[in-house]
């Protein structure tokens, strides 16, 4: 009998977490701030040297949307010798933006999955590259990091598998970056399509263990790269709220998925292409040729690319809001949304994508005075959508599932 009273014991302390799940999308209290504020900002500080595609200089920081938060920067990489050589534009970029008066957090990286492993198992070496990284940054420069490339690529075939204990590393990696450089925040770049991918299998090797990662990460980012391929279908934009004709990936399946993954809910941050998506061709653009401003203009892009249009980019922000529960939205790129106000949209808004998405999320009545982005179609009417606009997280699960659940972990 005691026994069993302890096996009880020690299965209802490790199912805490799981059993009191509808807890953790508690929004933030309204007293308690978010790490990187509501909008926080990613800039590309893309230009064009010839002037052909798009100025020859970015957007200055200085003409940037005063609702950004925070600004967010990707711009490190760190070689195997521990060394950082970014361009003298990325370090402009940096500087400019450092300068702005806003906290900046920064994309950092070892280039790959693989190099990760091999910079992260070696733990005698990361004290080095925390010291060497201290040295680099400044904390007066950068106040955060945002880990990425360490989403495992599930559909490319790879010869190699995440190895065991990895993420027990990375949280000592973190660890350590955080005793190195006081008041570090650091957060992780979670790949939306992964997400629902490995909620069907989430103690695979390959996943993320976020019992571990959420004893050392101060938050996430939820970003849709490579949520679905720009197509006839998807013109309205590739990251949809509902499943269009059978597309692999939809926000209502990432709510599902969210709901029942071990991440910490009230640290996430949803990141949104704020800009249209090219289609699937040879032609290479810079980031700052791809815009509203081609859309609105009706050059050959604009029957080929996808897009949002006013009514989705409201959703999206207000399905962020209401459905993931997000701490924040981050518009990717701010810079390159309509630069010249050429969609004639609130007085020439150069920024009226991330105004649309921020009133969304604000619960705020939305933008309509925007005819070019308004008569944009949201969909293929052709494709019958089938599924309701609304969407709703899934109920908790019978706790005889989550018994179940951890019976077959523990003993098959």
């Amino acid at each position: 009998m005691n026994s069993f009273v302890l096996l009880m014991f020690f299965v209802l302390r490790h199912l805490w977490i799981p059993i009191n799940a509808a807890d953790d999308i508690i929004p933030t209290p309204p007293h308690i701030m978010p790490v990187l504020g509501k909008s926080p900002c990613m800039y590309s500080g893309s230009f064009d040297p010839s002037g052909f595609y798009c100025p020859v200089l970015p957007m200055p920081v200085t003409s940037l949307p005063i609702e950004c938060s925070s600004f967010i920067y990707d711009g490190l990489i760190c070689n195997e010798n521990f060394e950082f050589n970014p361009s003298d534009e990325d370090m402009n970029n940096m500087q400019y933006l450092s300068n702005s008066g806003k906290k900046l957090y920064i994309y950092y990286s070892h280039g790959s999955l693989q190099s990760w492993m091999q910079a992260i198992t070696n733990t005698s070496k990361v004290p080095t590259e925390a010291s060497k990284l201290a040295s680099f940054i400044k904390s007066d420069i950068v106040a955060g990091l945002i880990l990425k490339d360490l989403n495992y690529n599930y559909d490319g075939n790879l010869d190699y598998h995440v190895d065991p204990g990895f993420y027990d590393k990375l949280q000592n990696y973190v660890s350590v970056m955080k005793q190195t450089i006081p008041d570090l925040k650091i957060g992780l770049y979670v790949n939306a399509s992964n997400m629902i991918y490995y909620s069907s299998n989430p103690y695979s090797p390959d996943w993320f263990d976020f019992n571990l990662l959420n004893e050392v990460m101060d938050f996430y980012v939820i970003g849709f790269d490579k949520f679905n391929p720009c197509s006839e279908t998807l013109r309205g934009g590739i990251v949809p709220i509902n499943n269009i004709c059978g597309v692999n990936n939809s926000l209502t399946q990432l709510a599902t998925a969210l709901y029942s993954s071990r991440i910490a809910k009230d640290q996430i941050y949803v990141e949104f292409l704020t800009s249209p998506t090219p289609n699937d061709t040879p032609e290479k653009l810079p980031a700052c040729a791809v815009t509203y401003q081609q859309i609105c203009e009706a050059s050959k892009y604009k029957n080929i690319w996808c897009a949002d249009n006013s009514d989705s980019l409201y959703d999206k922000g207000k399905f962020a809001k209401q459905q993931l529960k997000a701490q924040g939205i981050i518009p990717k790129y701010i810079d390159t949304i309509d630069p010249t106000g050429a969609c004639e949209c609130e007085m020439n808004n150069q920024f009226i994508t991330f105004k649309m998405m921020l009133r969304g999320f604000s619960e705020a009545d939305p933008i309509t005075d925007c005819l070019e982005l308004n008569s944009i179609k949201a969909e293929d009417p052709s494709c019958p959508q089938d599924i309701p606009i609304t969407a709703t997280v899934p109920s908790p699960a019978p706790i005889y599932n989550y018994f179940g659940s951890f019976y077959n972990y523990l003993f098959n």
